[in-house]
């Protein structure tokens, strides 16, 4: 009785020791911190560190969340700061000014708006990925806007967080010779509970906050508190359902066998279904083997001297045990049962489990491991002979005899064993002996009945065909077997198998080979198959690995998956529901993630502008072009806010992710399908461009030296050329062919269905890319909707198909190429013979007729040849060509375009001559200027003499090349044409009030109002453009057309711009001044009936003051108007004649037929005979009455003068050449060729002395006006 108490007493002494050897391993007892917070309000409490022992790896993704309630408002305080003494900026950290919080992350700073009142717990977690532009915040588990601070934001993808850094709490820091110190006044004024951290980026939502983290825990070995005790605090609550207990387990036994991995996974779930309460389930138990046994301190514990026939065999585990509590409870007091229940040792039968109590560790966790599906075992006694079983007891007994050797019995054997799950390929050849409709039914009905019945499961079958026939007559060594019937035919296939049991792989293979081996027979036919046609292998297809998956549905987040499991995740919409998806194992032997279901699921991204809120990622590039793809084929047309938003994601797309062709196919298909719908492109026209030159520039991974990607409205190839063999490359496309998109030919010669062709010249490889491994690329588009090239253009529209061509990486601008690029391009409808066609390219910074950037120009571009169907242009660089049509039908050619030129230049100067002797004939002679229509004309003499000099100057003045001269220019210009016409406007208003509103209105300070206006007015809308669009102004080639001239002219370019602020000012000065010449003819109209028929001279002075009227009031632009179809040309050259000889005319009507003006020249000007004496009274000299009869005394309405002191009333004029009155001109500028004509309205005479006249008042009156007045009353 003795010994047999020593020996336990030496047994109680190995366990002792080697529980102390663990602990001594693991530290000091561990103390979980769930429900307990650092309150830095505490005496002496500055700050926590990370313990040493805790080493963070270097990091390309994160998760970081904490718990925070500010007691006191601080300007700066720090939540955590992690660093690293190598970087001088802060890695990560959570930092506070006032009431805000903001991301510190690599030096950079990200802020937020969110609020944080005092004394209210917040729990705060930052996320981040190296895959994304910015981290993102969570507050009360809902994301929260941050906004970058500085002043220009980079991709942070080369970015990574530093290992084995310093992190702190409660306040900032830096380190000096390997230590930590603090910072002066960021120290966190509040309490701070459950940091955790993860190494992957994580969703976050409330319903996870009680989740432990995976390489920061809330527990004291993960912290140096420095004397900052953790407080309790009973309101800190996590409730939780999902744990998982770490501990470490000593099984020690007397049976001189080792205990192997899975007999210690059997015996510690029975020992802990054993302790544990039935609420918490046991779920899955995970074991691993820790050290070796049966040291050299075990020995030494026996005793030297003794003599034992059996010593214990003592095996260290590590465990995870993985529970399931229902109904959930608060982590920390799940926490402290859990271990305080596990603290107990297990008995069996001569086998002995001990808990290392201070290795036990419970944590929450987010989710379970997926189950094990255990099949009922089979005997295997003969195979598992040594595997011992281990019967549950209440106690264990030490049997030791009086023999000098102690004897342990052996433990009995058991059929129990490991299992596990495994997968082999089964290549099988198999004999069909009789008649049979379907083969491979019945082959496949035969493996899955046969395999089944094995616990087998049968994958992917693969039937393969008919091997071969076998001669009826032929004899085949069966062996034992039956002889075979006459017909038989032999069918090999191919399968997986799925074998879920305890037998080792070398078994399992045994099994399969046995099971297919025994002959099958189903009514008359008969399969067999040969031990050598059965090939079995092993095969090892892996896990589904975790994998986000961004839908219309939601994100979801599949955890990694064994091969032929499913796995499951809660609805984003609806978290109530759950979605699905299946790891299956692909014919490649691999494992691969099923289309997941998501039927259950809500729909969350129901819109397109709900796209908005996805941010792309790497990760979830190709989700995202799905979505775009799924949300695209409800619709026929989208809106402007809607076609910007999905061009953006796919430009993020490129830009963010490898562009392989199955990706790049994707976005293709996506842009074709945009620009088949009926919508506006012009906003993104620049846009689409430039994602489908990056799809080019970007692909890679393709096959072979070229590839292309071709959808029904897009084709994009990629040429990957040699420089030193570089002498010309083609690229052609052939129309659609029943919508599967167009064909496209590399290096083809063109053929008469080509709808595009372009041809590069071997000068091109001057500007391939140069450098050691850098390839050159060329790549051609081909776009088949001309509606996304719309620049708003009304004159001339695409006709043909759009294509292009560039190199990557190009080491310049691809421009004046030695050789030209030729293009070819098929009309889309038939060139009619008198229209003309122009070849041009997209120019992506030409503003457009829409007010945005993006348009057609032609520089570069020059014709070759054309005909009825196709046109080839030669261009000096390389884009986007295109070809337009002229739709007017009867466009002016070069030779009449070039007379029109002469005449208008002709016409200006002869007109800049004669305004010049206008304006100094009345600034000379006082006398001419002493009415207001003199001083009226005058003005307009002097702005149409400032329109003719800047036009005839402009070219000049646009060859020099200076952009702020060329503005200068153009706005002058746009000036003195407006001034024009405001004075002939003002003219019009004049007449009005002098012959309409009968000569009783008075308007003070008169004309110098009129100078105001007439001055003012075009100074003002000038002034507009220059603030509104100073750009309107610029340099243009001097014809109507778009097609390159060497005769450069500055004037408004911006077309907006132009027909405001131009045409639409002189259409509405030209229909006042139509308004008053109705008027007047109407008044005159009257008159003429009180008067009797005249002679032909009077007819003569009625057509001579019509046609001067006509002239005055500027009537002769609305011939613009007609000039269009057949009679353009010869309007052109009426409307040219009329206004560039404008200038001519005013100094006819007013100067040389004016009889005033004449004698001034005579008395001023000539000598002799030819000297006119001077006068001194203009009334004697202005006024020569006509003799009439009494009886046909007229009384015209009389005019005083306002500039006299007879007078109150406004005057008016009008100019005849038989006149003595003084006359009024009113000029005009030509709006096509900016040149003046002068007009005249004829005088009236007076009829009687009696007769006030306006003539009186210096007013000429002509007379087919006065012989038109009517009787006089007066006696």
């Amino acid at each position: 009785m003795d010994r047999e108490m020593k020996i336990f007493t030496t047994l109680m002494s190995v366990l002792a020791l080697n529980s102390t050897s663990l602990t001594n391993e693991v530290g000091p007892m561990n103390e979980s911190l769930w429900g307990r917070k650092v309150d830095f309000m505490q005496y002496k409490c500055k700050y926590w560190q990370l313990a040493h022992s805790i080493a963070l790896p270097t990091l390309r993704e994160f998760s970081v969340c904490v718990d925070l309630q500010r007691v006191i408002s601080t300007p700066q305080w720090t939540v955590f700061m992690y660093s690293h003494p190598s970087r001088p900026d802060m890695e990560i950290g959570l930092k506070g000014s006032n009431d805000s919080l903001s991301i510190r992350l690599f030096g950079k700073t990200w802020t937020s708006k969110f609020k944080f009142q005092l004394n209210v717990w917040y729990p705060v977690c930052v996320t981040w990925s190296a895959f994304e532009l910015t981290p993102h915040l969570y507050v009360n588990g809902t994301a929260v806007v941050v906004n970058f601070t500085g002043s220009e934001l980079q991709t942070l993808t080369d970015y990574q967080i530093a290992a084995n850094g310093y992190l702190t709490l409660g306040v900032s820091h830096f380190i000096h010779n390997g230590e930590v110190h603090e910072v002066s006044g960021t120290d966190f004024q509040g309490s701070l509970t459950l940091f955790r951290m993860w190494s992957e980026k994580l969703p976050v939502s409330p319903d996870k906050h009680c989740v432990d983290g995976d390489m920061v825990r809330w527990n004291t070995v993960d912290w140096i508190t420095h004397d900052c005790a953790p407080v309790p605090d009973d309101r800190l609550q996590c409730v939780w359902s999902l744990y998982v207990v770490e501990m470490d387990v000593i099984i020690t036994r007397w049976d001189s066998q080792e205990t192997i991995r899975y007999q210690a996974k059997d015996l510690v779930r029975k020992w802990a279904r054993g302790v544990l309460p039935d609420d918490m389930y046991i779920h899955t138990v995970l074991v691993y083997t820790l050290v070796s046994p049966n040291t050299a301190e075990e020995k030494a514990a026996w005793g030297e001297g003794e003599v034992l026939t059996a010593r214990p065999t003592i095996n260290h585990f590590k465990c995870s045990v993985y529970l399931n509590v229902i109904p959930k409870a608060d982590v920390s007091w799940i926490q402290h049962q859990v271990t305080l229940l596990l603290q107990r040792p297990y008995w069996t039968d001569k086998v002995l489990l001990t808990p290392v109590k201070n290795s036990i560790h419970v944590n929450p966790v987010e989710s379970l491991p997926m189950l094990t599906i255990e099949p009922p075992h089979e005997d295997t006694t003969s195979a598992l002979s040594t595997t011992p079983a281990f019967t549950e007891s209440s106690t264990a007994s030490v049997i030791v005899t009086e023999s000098p050797a102690v004897t342990i019995p052996a433990l009995s054997p058991s059929t129990e064993g490991p299992v596990s799950e495994s997968f082999f390929r089964v290549d099988l050849t198999v004999s069909l002996t009789g008649s049979t409709v379907n083969a491979e039914q019945e082959i496949n009905a035969w493996i899955t009945e046969t395999l089944s019945k094995k616990k087998m499961s049968v994958l992917n079958f693969q039937f393969l065909g008919k091997a071969f026939d076998s001669n009826p007559s032929g004899n085949r060594s069966l062996g034992a077997r039956q002889s075979p019937p006459a017909t038989e035919t032999s069918h090999t296939s191919r399968f997986q198998v799925q074998a879920t049991t305890s037998y080792s792989i070398d078994q399992t293979i045994d099994q399969i080979r046995n099971a297919l081996e025994v002959p099958y027979t189903n009514g008359s036919i008969t399969l067999d198959a040969e031990p050598e046609g059965i090939l079995v292998s092993h095969i090892n297809p892996g896990q589904c690995q975790r994998e986000q998956h961004q839908s219309r549905w939601g994100l979801f987040v599949w955890p990694k998956t064994r091969a032929v499991h499913t796995a499951s995740y809660p609805c984003e919409g609806d978290s109530s529901r759950t979605a699905k998806r299946k790891c299956l194992l692909a014919t490649n032997h691999k494992a691969h993630w099923a289309v997941p279901d998501l039927q259950q699921c809500p729909v969350v991204v129901a819109t397109i502008p709900d796209l908005d809120d996805i941010e792309v990622t790497t990760e979830n590039a190709k989700d995202v072009l799905d979505m775009i793809d799924s949300l695209l084929s409800n619709h026929r047309d989208l809106n402007d806010k809607e076609l910007v938003t999905i061009v953006n994601k796919l430009g993020t797309v490129v830009h963010i992710s490898p562009v392989t062709p199955a990706l790049g196919k994707v976005i293709v298909e996506i842009l074709s399908d945009i620009l088949e719908t009926d919508s506006n492109f012009q906003p993104v026209t620049n846009n689409i461009l430039q994602i489908t030159e990056s799809i080019g520039d970007r692909l890679s991974s393709f096959p072979g030296e070229s590839v292309s990607l071709v959808a029904p409205g897009l084709a994009i190839s990629a040429v990957n050329v040699n420089p030193d063999q570089f002498h010309n490359l083609t690229f052609g496309v052939s129309p659609s062919n029943a919508g599967q998109g167009p064909e496209v030919y590399i290096n083809k010669d063109p053929f008469a269905c080509m709808v595009a062709f372009i041809s590069l010249p071997p000068s091109l490889q001057e500007s391939f890319p140069s450098g050691h491994g850098v390839q050159p690329r060329v790549q051609f588009q081909f776009f088949g909707t001309p509606a996304l090239f719309e620049d708003g253009r009304r004159d001339k529209i695409l006709n043909t198909f759009v294509v292009s061509a560039s190199v990557t990486n190009a080491t310049g601008p691809i421009q004046n190429l030695k050789q030209p690029v030729e293009v070819t391009l098929l009309h889309l409808q038939d060139k009619p013979p008198e229209n003309d066609v122009l070849c041009v390219f997209w120019n992506f910074n030409k503003k457009n007729n829409h007010g945005g950037l993006g348009s057609w120009d032609p520089t570069g571009c020059s014709l070759n040849n054309t005909s009825h169907h196709h046109t080839t242009c030669l261009c000096d660089h390389l884009t986007h060509f295109g070809v337009l049509l002229d739709l007017s039908r009867t466009p002016v050619d070069k030779t009449n375009e070039r007379i029109l030129t002469i005449i208008s230049y002709v016409g200006c100067g002869v007109s800049s001559v004669f305004l010049g002797v206008t304006v100094l004939t009345y600034t000379a002679f006082e006398k001419l200027r002493r009415d207001y229509p003199s001083k009226i004309l005058l003005n307009l003499a002097l702005a149409l003499e400032g329109l003719n000099l800047v036009f005839l100057l402009n070219s000049w003045l646009s060859s020099f090349g200076f952009p702020v001269l060329c503005m200068a220019v153009a706005v002058t210009m746009h000036y003195f044409l407006l001034a024009s016409f405001t004075w002939m406007g003002l003219e019009a208003v004049n007449m009005y009030f002098a012959l309409v509103k009968v000569f009783n209105v008075y308007v003070p300070s008169y004309i110098l109002k009129f100078c105001a206006l007439g001055w003012g007015i075009p100074l003002i809308i000038c002034g507009l453009v220059l603030v509104v669009r100073r750009e309107a102004y610029g340099t243009a080639p001097y014809s109507s057309s778009l097609e390159p001239s060497d005769d450069m002219f500055c004037w408004v370019q911006d077309d907006v711009t132009f027909y405001v602020s131009v045409v639409g000012y002189i259409f509405l000065v030209l229909l006042c001044n139509s308004a008053v010449f109705l008027v007047v003819l109407v008044q005159l109209r009257h008159m003429r009936l009180n008067r009797p028929a005249g002679t032909c001279s009077d007819l003569r002075k009625d057509l001579r003051g019509v046609a001067s009227l006509t002239f005055l009031l500027g009537l002769t632009w609305v011939v613009a108007l007609f000039a269009w179809g057949p009679v353009k040309v010869p309007l052109l050259y009426t409307f040219s004649i009329l206004n560039s000889l404008q200038g001519f005319f005013l100094f006819v009507f007013y100067c040389l037929m004016k009889e005033n003006v004449r004698k001034q020249w005579r008395v001023h000007l000539c000598f002799g005979r030819f000297r006119l004496q001077d006068y001194s009274e203009w009334s004697q000299t202005a006024t020569v009455p006509a003799r009439t009869k009494p009886s046909q005394t007229r009384k015209f309405p009389s005019v005083k003068s306002v500039r006299s002191n007879k007078s109150s009333t406004t005057e008016s004029t009008s100019a005849s050449s038989d006149s003595s009155q003084r006359e009024v001109s009113i000029k005009r500028p030509n709006l096509g060729l900016i040149c003046l004509n002068g007009l005249a309205l004829p005088r009236a005479q007076a009829a009687h002395k009696s007769t006030h006249l306006p003539q009186e008042q210096g007013y000429d009156v002509s007379p087919w006006l006065a012989k038109l007045a009517p009787p006089s009353t007066e006696k």
